[in-house]
């Protein structure tokens, strides 16, 4: 039987690792620098966020990709934020309660971003 931590570490690798590889475009394609990978802990040890930073100056723009595990967080996030002026925008989310286990929506994201908002990735600033 899957203990309630290990569903949590398994979908926090499978976040950390499917997010690696489905947005990868980011940089190969619209030339974001490699992405900053950060989590946020609890004192316990808990993680709370896992979060990719993908910044092009170029652009001044950033786009942020991350999950939050705390029960009153959204869940998966996809932000962008203006580098000049530090506005923030959410462009797609899903639910902590709409994710499972092995972290399938992220190639639906990650295809999100880029049909949807891949014009205003190319475009220079």
């Amino acid at each position: 039987m899957t203990t309630p931590k290990e569903i949590y570490d398994t979908k926090r690798t499978n976040f950390v690792e499917k997010t690696k590889l489905h947005f990868e475009f980011l940089t190969s394609e619209f030339d974001f620098d490699a992405p900053n990978y950060t989590f946020t802990e609890q004192p316990n040890g808990t993680v709370t966020t896992d979060k990719f930073e993908f910044n092009n100056s170029g652009k001044n723009l950033r786009i942020s990709i991350s999950n939050a595990y705390h029960p009153v967080d959204y869940g998966f996030e996809i932000n962008f934020t203006d580098l000049n002026t530090g506005a923030e925008e959410m462009i797609h989310h899903v639910l902590k309660e709409n994710q499972d286990i092995e972290q399938s929506y992220l190639e639906k994201a990650s295809e999100y971003l880029k049909t949807e908002y891949g014009q205003r990735l190319r475009r220079k600033h």
